[in-house]
C-alpha cells in the first residue's frame, strides 16, 4: 500500500553536512506522521510518556520511555508514533547522515 510519508519529527531544529536534528511533540492522542528515517538515528526523551508504534506491515508496539532515555531507531522503517499517555510527550532526534 502507498502511503503519503512526513516529516520524522514536528520541527527540523538543525541541518548541516553531518546530521539532521529534530523534536518531536505530541499531545495525548497525537500521531506523528508516517515517515521514513532515511539515515540511521537515535532519539533522547525529553518528556516521559507511553507511545505507540505502528508499522507499515500492520504490527504495534507500546513502549514506556522514561525522561533521558537514549533509543536507537530502525533505520529504514516506515511508522508513526501515537502518544497514548496522558501527557505531553516529546523527543529529539538526531539523523546521522552516511557519506
Amino acid at each position: 500500500m502507498e502511503r503519503e510519508l512526513g516529516d520524522v519529527g514536528t520541527q527540523l531544529l538543525w541541518e548541516d553536512e553531518h546530521v539532521k536534528t529534530w523534536d518531536l511533540v505530541l499531545e495525548p492522542g497525537q500521531s506523528s506522521d508516517w515517515h521514513r528515517h532515511s539515515m540511521p538515528y537515535v532519539f533522547t526523551v525529553t518528556r516521559a510518556g507511553r507511545l505507540r508504534t505502528e508499522y507499515e506491515d500492520g504490527s504495534v508496539s507500546v513502549s514506556d520511555l522514561a525522561l533521558g532515555q537514549v533509543v536507537q531507531g530502525h533505520h529504514g522503517s516506515v511508522h508513526r508514533v501515537t502518544n497514548v499517555g496522558d501527557a505531553l510527550y516529546s523527543n529529539s532526534i538526531v539523523e546521522v547522515k552516511q557519506k
